[in-house]
């Protein structure tokens, strides 16, 4: 008998005891791969045959095989499917990316964007999956992976009619019904967003997770009534849902029901409850008794509530964000962005507010939307997303070597973003997506026909307003009051060095003078929008626009001026922050405190 005559001899065996006696069967499969050990065919059945009694053999045998006869691409797209199969999508890519091209069929493209999707480089997946769905344009797995990465990557008007289809195929789906609905958000459709739900939900009155998005859209589209409907019958569906129960504590806040409060603080209380869950409680029940003057117990709520949600997301990397923004100011300067040139779009309509959160981007935004030729973009991911994808492709911080073709496609889908429902005569796009301000040298090369309004505040009302706040996962900073110091400092370093390097005018707007003297601000603000001034401007509250930002309910009353101040209500809670507040991130209408009254003021100061 040659060797592999006994090899095969041995696999004829293991499929004959696979049935009844596994590990019969294994042991055989084991002594095949041994006996064939220098063939590459022989591994390969072992592979086949070892799928499912003996993964870990399986995977060696193929990858024996693929040594074995490294010019067979097809052997080699099998090794790549069964790496995947076994959840090493790291270790699969580069098969997949060797050998797809070469098949060119819709099965191995889907492959390799799934791959790459499951990497979270949907960016990458793209022209992967663009491909397979023109190669299989009905196929449901393809739509459906497709419209995930456009999604995520930042084209919501490209992944919502491919939902659109996945839905005409799966109606009765709630994670398709809710990326539909969100993605008829993303691209302002709101009330198409809040239809779908609203059928949705009357087709599927049992489905929980219907019910929160509908309560959430609801209320971005300012409808407060259903909203909290909405919410209630999510936690009907769901009692002691910490969501639903955050949702509706926010929702009212001072004037919230005292048994959603009495609620909300016994799940706060208890210890079986999930840290994802603690936090947005701590966050709401916070607010709620911040506005009840309840500042004591509304500070201990927030602590919970950011060290639970640091549990979750880990702490901040500070060091190495002083580091990028060091990196930004080395190589992002005025001769080297005029040596890098004009590579984007001459359109003059651009303009970027930018600046901390919670520092009055939303309202400045609204004053330039409620004007006749202003449109509000909102804050638009897109320059954040151009950005990464430059840095995926090795484009450091100083922005040479870009393509020109490169520059033109990011040009054009942000301008299709920007205009998505503006007026044929908007002359003003306004993008108030805060954390720009890392991107402004991009933004300068993109548009340098744009401008820049940078949102100043108070730094200590910023930060307990952002201390408040349930931010997403990935704004770590966010939740301990000294590192969102160092973050104030950090973007007023930046926007200090853009003031002096950028080609591109920057109006900085203190929120303390608009809200305590709208008027000349709103008229100096519409002045460098390069807009004629409209008594509208200052009707904003009036707006029925969407609004997805903490603000929403805010934007929809007049000019206030009881959030000035605010910090003094937090004593010695604070101290963390003004121990590393620079000087320079107090505008000039709020001064750092002098040396003799550094420590915070107590509420009776």
């Amino acid at each position: 008998m040659t060797l592999n005559a006994q090899a095969l001899g041995l696999l004829q065996q293991a499929l004959q005891f696979a049935r009844h006696d596994p590990q019969a069967a294994r042991r055989a499969l084991h002594q095949a791969s041994q006996a064939g050990i220098a063939d590459a065919v022989v591994q390969r059945e072992v592979a086949r045959a070892a799928l499912q009694l003996d993964p870990a053999l399986s995977l060696a045998a193929m990858a024996r095989a693929v040594e074995l006869a490294p010019a067979d691409t097809a052997l080699r797209f099998q090794y790549a499917c069964l790496l995947a199969h076994q959840g090493q999508h790291a270790a699969s890519l580069p098969h997949f990316e060797a050998t797809v091209p070469g098949r060119d069929d819709a099965q191995g493209w889907h492959l390799l964007g799934i791959t790459l999707q499951r990497l979270g480089r949907h960016g990458r997946a793209l022209p992967a999956l663009r491909r397979a769905h023109a190669l299989a344009p009905t196929h449901p797995g393809i739509l459906e992976a497709l419209a995930e990465s456009e999604f995520h990557g930042g084209h919501p008007d490209d992944a919502l009619p491919l939902w659109q289809q996945v839905l005409v195929l799966k109606p009765r789906d709630t994670g398709v019904v809710l990326r539909t609905a969100e993605s008829f958000n993303r691209v302002a459709r709101h009330g198409e967003a809040l239809a779908l739900l609203q059928r949705a939900t009357t087709e599927m009155p049992g489905e929980g997770d219907l019910w929160m998005a509908l309560a959430q859209t609801a209320e971005d589209a300012g409808d407060r009534d259903l909203a909290r409907e909405a919410y209630r019958r999510a936690l009907a569906l769901r009692p002691g849902w910490a969501l639903a129960v955050g949702g509706l504590l926010g929702l009212d806040r001072a004037k919230a029901d005292d048994a959603d409060v009495a609620l909300g603080q016994r799940l706060l209380a208890r210890t079986d409850v999930a840290d994802a869950d603690r936090a947005v409680l701590g966050y709401e029940l916070g607010k709620v008794l911040d506005g009840r003057g309840q500042h004591a117990e509304a500070m201990e709520a927030w602590h919970q509530a950011n060290a639970a949600r640091r549990r979750v997301a880990g702490r901040p990397d500070v060091p190495a964000l002083q580091q990028r923004v060091q990196a930004i100011i080395a190589s992002q300067t005025r001769g080297r962005l005029d040596r890098i040139g004009k590579g984007g779009s001459d359109d003059p309509r651009p303009l970027f507010i930018v600046g901390m959160p919670r520092s009055g981007t939303t309202l400045t935004e609204q004053i330039l939307a409620t004007h006749p030729l202003g449109h509000g973009c909102g804050e638009l991911p897109d320059i954040a997303l151009i950005a990464r994808r430059l840095a995926e492709d090795g484009h450091g911080a100083d922005l040479s070597g870009i393509p020109a073709e490169t520059l033109e496609d990011a040009t054009r889908r942000y301008l299709r973003a920007a205009t998505r429902n503006a007026t044929a005569d908007a002359s003003c796009l306004v993008d108030k997506a805060p954390l720009n301000f890392f991107h402004l040298g991009l933004v300068a090369l993109l548009f340098p026909n744009a401008r820049v309004v940078w949102c100043r505040r108070d730094p200590r009302d910023i930060a307990v307003s952002v201390y408040a706040e349930n931010f997403a996962l990935d704004e770590r900073l966010a939740t301990d009051l000294g590192d969102i110091g160092h973050y104030i400092n950090m973007q007023t370093r930046l926007m200090r060095h853009w003031q002096a390097e950028l080609p591109l005018p920057v109006m900085e707007l203190v929120y303390e003078d608009l809200a305590r003297d709208p008027e000349p601000v709103a008229r100096r603000l519409v002045e460098f929008a390069r807009l004629e001034w409209d008594p509208a401007c200052l009707e904003f509250h009036r707006s029925e626009r969407g609004v997805q930002t903490p603000s929403r309910w805010q934007v929809r009353q007049p000019i206030y001026t009881r959030s000035i101040g605010r910090w003094r209500n937090y004593g010695d809670a604070l101290a963390p922050l003004l121990a590393v507040l620079d000087p320079d991130s107090y505008p000039a209408e709020a001064p750092m405190p002098s040396a003799e009254n550094a420590q915070a003021s107590t509420p009776s100061a």
